[in-house]
């Protein structure tokens, strides 16, 4: 842990960034729980790191990119693990937001990321591409892709309540 911990920031980042977290996590886990755990190593792992040398901007990305590689993890731990479902969960989402939400998570998980990044968390491509660490055309195309997907999914989705 780092000797100096500047607690107004910490406060700061936990106030700003908590629900942002909390979203990204809830997408790799759909989970609220599995999604509050990975939240608190995320703080834990910010508490570490020394953020003074940070701008708004950079410590954004650093701590969207923290929450994806815990729940990457997540991911690895999980097939070791029995996992118990919920039968009520919290919800992250306005009941609009859960009905896209729920197509979204239909999509193979790089088109959620960088739908999740751009629609979201509002990033451009070079930004997305920075935080993912790849190409600014392979994110373009990603999202390319992920919005026909979506578009496509959510279309079949309009002919089924008809």
């Amino acid at each position: 842990m780092a000797k100096n911990i500047d607690v107004d920031l910490i406060n700061h980042i936990v106030k700003t960034y908590s629900d942002t977290i909390l979203r990204i996590a809830y997408q790799y886990t759909k989970n609220v729980h599995d999604s509050q755990d990975i939240a608190q190593e995320v703080f834990l792992a910010v508490m570490r790191r020394d953020l003074s040398k940070f701008g708004e901007e950079r410590l954004k990305a650093y701590i969207i990119r923290t929450a994806i590689n815990k729940c990457n993890d997540f991911q690895r731990k999980k097939s070791r693990r029995k996992i118990v479902p919920l039968d009520e969960a919290v919800k992250l989402f306005t009941p609009e937001e859960r009905s896209i939400i729920d197509e979204v998570n239909k999509l193979p998980e790089k088109y959620r990321n960088v739908i999740y990044l751009h629609y979201y968390e509002g990033y451009g491509v070079n930004e997305i591409a920075q935080i993912l660490g790849s190409k600014p055309s392979t994110i373009s195309s990603q999202l390319n892709r992920a919005r026909a997907k979506l578009k496509t999914l959510l279309t079949e989705e309009s002919y089924e309540n008809i």
